[in-house]
């Protein structure tokens, strides 16, 4: 009876139909902007995940803001010296242990100048040390359109398109990577092997280079192999000589004896005597040959939506074992390019914000004053013996029935809208909204998470909308109110 009643009382009154549709406008916009914002984030995740900075990155921890193209700072911004990260076969086993994992690639990065030997232009790039084979096997988006990747130990480059078309290079070209360095120059040369294409246009892949690691190292001055000075040596094994000994005295026995020469014959079972393990070189067992020197470990796992329970738990890991390593999401392995991107949405954003908040601002007034002109209606129903009980409940669901109807129909038109929108196969030719959206063309996508969104938000303006007014109107005298007093 009371849902009838509270029914009955809003398709009489021609303000409910008005309240309906204006918050169902306003629904309708906050289910679009929404899809935008979503899809246009999801677009920019999977072009930079799937391009060059995986699902997460492993890094040498310090207190600036380091990404894969090195310091990014606001105020420096610079090419600064980039930490390895040790101990790098710990961390990689423990990487690679993770249920997640799907893959790997380490990196070491440098920056430099880049042109063509026997003349042309230059241009200043991030230059990416990687294993050629490993890295396209990670980066799903990167892919060959002429010549082939560079073997392990091969100084070859792999460039985009756009850049192999502005610098006018091809297949076989003789590359020079020049860094300055006081009054001096380095430079190291390398063969094009491959020019490669991502799936979605982006000036950013404009800015690195992919080439062997041994080509970065030398031209950035990075050791190779086996750094010595992170190897600690107990204090018992450095105390070889006592301080006073004389080392005059050391060969005080000596004497001039004639050569000796005799023949031994190994047999198989004593040569194995001869071998050395490996294993007992060194206690982190490295292998001949391994390389240590290494800034990055770019980090790819079987659900992108894992990212950051993976991160909080390596973090974990790192800290535990003392390790001067932290682990970091794709936004941050990407650096300022994507950082700027996301505040120009954030400030996007918030301009659509407070034109919705001004809307339900409107909405709420206007539920507020349906209540508060129905005083005198209240204070009879009171003065006839209708409890503030029954009163609360009608008028409660009076306003809850406007607003999730409202709810459901701007939910409807708003996904309604979107698939227009998406048959529409709006084309982006400018590489600003290309960056901005991570696609070339603007696709919306309506998740649960919007419509529960939504539903939430219908709720709360019912709750807002039926609160104030209803105490307000009980608590006037029922005289009163049927005398029209607000």
């Amino acid at each position: 009876m009371l849902f009838k009643l509270a029914l009955k009382n809003v398709i009489s009154r021609k303000s409910s139909y008005a309240i309906i549709l204006f918050i169902t406008l306003s629904v309708t916009l906050f289910c679009v902007a929404n899809a935008v914002f979503d899809s246009t984030e999801q677009g920019i995740q999977n072009c930079y995940v799937s391009s060059f900075t995986g699902d997460l990155i492993i890094r040498y921890k310090t207190t600036t803001q380091v990404s894969l193209f090195g310091d990014d700072t606001p105020v420096t911004g610079s090419m600064t010296r980039i930490e390895k990260i040790i101990p790098y076969p710990e961390i990689k086993k423990t990487v690679e242990s993770l249920p997640e994992f799907d893959g790997c690639v380490s990196q070491v990065t440098g920056a430099g100048a880049l042109s063509k030997s026997g003349g042309g232009g230059s241009r200043a790039v991030f230059i990416f040390g990687v294993d050629a084979e490993e890295y396209l096997n990670t980066m799903s988006s990167l892919h060959i359109i002429e010549g082939a990747p560079y073997l392990p130990g091969e100084k070859g480059v792999m460039i985009c398109s756009t850049l192999a078309d502005s610098m006018k290079l091809k297949i076989g070209d003789k590359l020079q990577f020049a860094v300055a360095e006081g009054t001096s120059f380095r430079i190291r040369a390398a063969t094009l092997t491959a020019i490669v294409d991502y799936d979605i246009k982006n000036d950013i892949f404009e800015r690195f280079v992919i080439a062997d690691p041994d080509v970065v190292r030398a031209v950035m001055d990075i050791n190779s192999g086996l750094d010595y000075a992170d190897i600690e040596i107990a204090e018992d094994k450095t105390n070889l000589l006592d301080a006073d000994f004389d080392i005059d005295s050391l060969f005080e026995d000596s004497a001039d004896v004639d050569a000796i020469w005799e023949d031994i014959d190994i047999s198989d079972e004593d040569s194995s005597a001869l071998t050395v393990d490996s294993e007992s070189v060194f206690d982190n067992q490295i292998m001949p040959g391994e390389n240590l020197s290494w800034n990055f470990l770019v980090v790819k796992l079987k659900d992108s939506a894992n990212a950051n329970s993976v991160i909080a738990r390596l973090n974990r890991i790192f800290k535990k074992n003392g390790w001067p390593a932290e682990a970091a999401d794709w936004r941050h392995a990407a650096g300022s390019t994507s950082l700027y991107l996301y505040w120009m949405r954030v400030i996007f954003n918030v301009g659509i914000i407070i034109i919705l908040a001004a809307g339900f601002i409107i909405i709420n007034n206007t539920l507020i004053i349906n209540i508060l002109d129905q005083t005198r209606e209240i204070g009879t129903l009171r003065a006839i013996g209708a409890k503030k009980r029954f009163i609360s409940l009608q008028y409660m669901i009076e306003t809850f029935t406007m607003t999730i109807t409202s709810g459901i129909l701007g939910t409807a038109a708003g996904y309604f809208a979107s698939n227009l929108i998406n048959k529409a196969h709006i084309k982006f030719t400018n590489s600003f909204l290309i960056q901005l959206f991570g696609a070339d063309a603007l696709t919306l996508t309506i998740t649960k998470s919007n419509l529960f969104s939504l539903f939430i938000l219908a709720i709360v303006l019912g709750l807002v909308g039926w609160l104030y007014p209803v105490i307000t109107a009980l608590r006037i005298y029922p005289v009163k109110a049927m005398a029209g007093e607000k």
